[in-house]
């Protein structure tokens, strides 16, 4: 039995020593979620949503925090400051329901934090969770200028297929 669940943490280190924190997302992070959303450049929300957004609707904040491990898993990366944790970063797959053994995945991380490791930290955490549930692929649909994403997926030295149609790239990790 997969050990994915509600009570998913652990934590790494982060180059500059700071410690990240990553643990399962909860349905009441909504409202954090909105907040970090809220964080985010116009262009780190296209590169995300393919399109420049306002706000996150009730469907999509629900959608985004109420997963069940098993066919969506989504991790909040969070660094100490303080007395309190802060979200910084999420990373998270989903399922794809045509090909069980392949998975959607997206990350987003602040931008004032991205370039540090982050994005990196989550996306080997979920390469570990999806290969406890069976995936085998980790697909990633992107905008053709989103060289963060591509290049982060190119280092982690696992085989990576990739394919370009009208401006969008699509690309999978073999785990």
């Amino acid at each position: 039995m997969p050990r994915i669940s509600a009570s998913y943490h652990a934590t790494d280190t982060l180059p500059d020593g700071r410690v990240v924190h990553l643990r399962a997302i909860r349905p009441d992070d909504r409202e954090k979620l909105r907040e970090g959303f809220f964080k985010l450049s116009k262009s780190s929300v296209r590169d995300r949503f393919f399109s420049v957004k306002r706000d996150l609707t009730p469907a999509e904040l629900s959608y985004f925090t109420e997963v069940d491990f098993q066919h969506h898993v989504a991790l909040v990366a969070e660094l100490q400051d303080g007395s309190e944790r802060l979200p910084v970063g999420i990373g998270r797959f989903v399922q794809n329901q045509d090909q069980p053994d392949h998975s959607e995945m997206a990350i987003t991380v602040i931008d004032e934090l991205q370039g540090q490791g982050i994005g990196r930290i989550l996306l080997f955490r979920l390469v570990d969770c999806a290969r406890e549930l069976g995936v085998r692929h980790l697909d990633a649909t992107v905008l053709a200028q989103n060289t963060r994403m591509t290049k982060l997926l190119q280092k982690t030295g696992l085989p990576l297929y990739s394919s370009l149609d009208e401006g969008i790239r699509t690309l999978s990790l073999a785990l």
